[in-house]
C-alpha cells in the first residue's frame, strides 16, 4: 500500500491528491541518534509540511504523548525505545496526511501514549489504515468499513472492528 516494496504484479495507482503517512512499527530505529527529539521534530516538520513549526508546538505534541522535560531535549539516541516510538508518533502527528497507514503502531507504547493515539484518530478526518495484533486498541479504532484479503482478492465490509461483529467463522479466517 505505501508503495516500499517491489510489485510481485499489476500496476500501483496513487492519486495526485494522495497524501500518505506511514507509521511503522520500526520508524523509530531510523530516528537520527545525535538530535534531540525537540530538533528532530521541529525540522521534519518544517521540512514535511509546516515551515513555520516552532519548538514550542512541537514540544507540546512530545509532552501530550509523554515526552516531557529534559527527555524533550536529549539526544534520541539516550532515549528508550518507547521514548523513542513518541519521538516518531509526535512527528507522524504534526504532519498532515490524507490517508493514515499504521503497522503495529502500539508497539513500544505505553497506555497514555495509546489513549494519545486514540484520541488523534477519533479527530481525524481522512482514512486509516490499521495493521496490527492489538485486539483493544483494533476495538477502540473506531472503524466503519473493514477489508481483507480472501482467496487473492480484497472484499470491503462496512462494520467495525470490535470482536462482536465477527462471527467465530469470521475471526477464525479473517483475524
Amino acid at each position: 500500500i505505501a508503495g516500499l516494496l517491489p510489485l510481485a504484479e499489476g500496476t500501483r495507482l496513487e492519486d495526485s491528491e494522495l497524501s500518505l503517512g506511514l507509521f511503522a512499527q520500526d520508524l523509530a530505529q531510523d530516528l537520527p541518534q545525535d538530535e534531540s527529539a525537540t530538533e528532530y521534530v521541529t525540522n521534519a516538520v518544517r521540512e514535511a509540511s509546516d515551515p513555520l513549526l516552532t519548538d514550542t508546538a512541537a514540544r507540546t505534541v512530545l509532552g501530550t504523548l509523554g515526552l516531557i522535560g529534559e527527555k524533550a531535549t536529549r539526544p534520541i539516541g539516550t532515549l528508550s525505545g518507547g521514548e523513542k516510538a513518541r519521538v516518531a508518533l509526535a512527528t507522524f502527528c504534526l504532519t498532515p496526511r490524507n490517508v493514515l497507514l499504521l503497522d503495529e503502531p502500539t508497539n513500544h507504547l505505553d497506555s497514555g501514549a495509546i489513549e494519545a493515539l486514540l484520541g488523534a484518530l477519533d479527530k481525524y478526518e481522512g482514512a486509516v489504515v490499521v495493521v496490527s495484533h492489538d485486539r483493544p486498541f483494533c476495538e477502540a479504532v473506531r472503524a466503519t468499513h473493514v477489508a481483507y484479503v480472501a482467496g487473492g482478492s480484497v472484499k470491503m465490509e462496512e462494520r467495525s472492528l470490535r470482536a462482536s461483529d465477527w462471527s467465530e467463522t469470521d475471526q477464525g479466517h479473517r483475524a
